[in-house]
């Protein structure tokens, strides 16, 4: 039995933290995320993340832990950069007056 309290030197699991595999709440985060960007086709999907973990991936099962934290930043990055349109044309949603709005 150690001495310490907290037993740092100690270590708890074998297997390297970038190889820790994806979680049940990640994957459903990550349908969800893709579900919010509008790409619901799987094959968009798995081109999406093939091109982001530069390997190849069958399914989300195969991605690790720290990938599928990633995934989930780079959609939510995506999802913000995209422009928001409330209604009409891109024409009524411009924010730049034009020579046409000054007659």
């Amino acid at each position: 039995m150690a001495d310490s309290l907290f037993e740092i030197d100690t270590p708890q699991s074998t297997v390297p933290l970038q190889h820790l595999p994806i979680t049940d709440e990640q994957v459903a985060q990550l349908r969800a995320a893709f579900a919010e960007a509008g790409i619901h086709e799987q094959h968009e999907r798995k081109a999406l993340i093939e091109s982001y973990v530069v390997r190849k991936v069958d399914s989300l099962r195969d991605l690790h832990a720290t990938d599928a934290h990633r995934l989930l930043n780079l959609l939510r990055q995506r999802k913000e950069a995209q422009p928001k349109i409330v209604g009409g044309s891109a024409w009524d949603n411009r924010e730049e007056e034009t020579w046409i709005d000054r007659l």
